[in-house]
């Protein structure tokens, strides 16, 4: 099987800023801004983003389209859609076992709703949410490519391991998390490499330039949310490329090596 050019083009759009998420997550663990009320912020808005931006709109979907189940097709998208949404409730309660060692106890959804979003989380959603009224399909399918940043928290998280504590618990979670977002950024891609045919080379441009902007605001979300580790003029240049890609596992998604 040949891998569409095109799909191997969007891969190296978003490689270095895969790179720039992950630099932000690595540069946190050790720094010297990190302490415990640091590391309850960031772990109440992961638990926003897995309960309230991951298992809400799943079940929110689930709701809205139980009438319309039926044949074979749509029995297998809602079994899907409740997949995801087990998944994403697991992550949550992953971090909130995290959450409730450090502090004794968990804010209730309720509470979650205005303890755990942050403006650059919201910048993100709204961005999203522009690019799918914008642009229909193709904005659906950037946010699909660019749901879990290459699982770049998840995959320096696990790196953790080696240390005690909380940081032996962060490990643990992220472990789980790795394996299920990376079923869901393959879900992604293999619904571009099941439509090939059906974009132009425009709808590719187009695409591209969707997904990279998602990408450039993951960054700035993703450091706000760990208390800016990083720098303004290093996130600026990170953002902008200046760091080592982050090779993509081609074989892992499609059984070869990049050809």
């Amino acid at each position: 099987m040949t891998i569409n050019p095109h799909i191997i083009g969007l891969i190296d759009r978003c490689e270095r800023l895969w790179a720039a998420e992950a630099e932000v997550v690595r540069t946190y663990w050790d720094s010297p801004i990190r302490n415990e009320d640091t590391d309850r912020l960031w772990l109440m808005r992961q638990m926003y983003k897995e309960l309230l931006d991951g298992a809400l709109p799943s079940l929110l979907w689930a709701h809205g389209n139980i009438d319309g189940v039926g044949g074979l097709d749509s029995r297998a998208e809602f079994l899907e859609e409740l997949d995801v949404l087990r998944e994403e409730f697991i992550h949550y309660m992953g971090f909130a076992g995290i959450y409730e060692a450090l502090s004794g106890q968990v804010p209730s959804a309720e509470a979650l709703r205005g303890l755990g979003a942050w403006p650059e989380n919201d910048t993100l959603q709204a961005l999203r949410a522009r690019h799918r009224r914008d642009h229909g399909d193709l904005g659906l399918r950037a946010q699909r490519f660019t749901e879990g940043g290459y699982c770049t928290l998840y995959s320096e998280g696990m790196k953790l391991a080696g240390r005690g504590g909380i940081d032996r618990m962060i490990a643990a979670a992220c472990e789980v998390v790795f394996n299920d977002e990376f079923g869901h950024m393959l879900r992604g891609i293999g619904d571009l490499h099941g439509s090939v045919g059906d974009l132009s080379d425009a709808d590719w441009a187009l695409l591209g330039e969707l997904v990279e902007e998602q990408l450039v605001n993951r960054v700035v979300m993703r450091n706000a949310q760990f208390s800016a580790p990083v720098a303004p003029e290093r996130l600026a240049a990170i953002q902008n490329g200046a760091c080592d890609p982050l090779p993509f596992d081609y074989q892992r998604a499609f059984g070869q090596p990049r050809t």
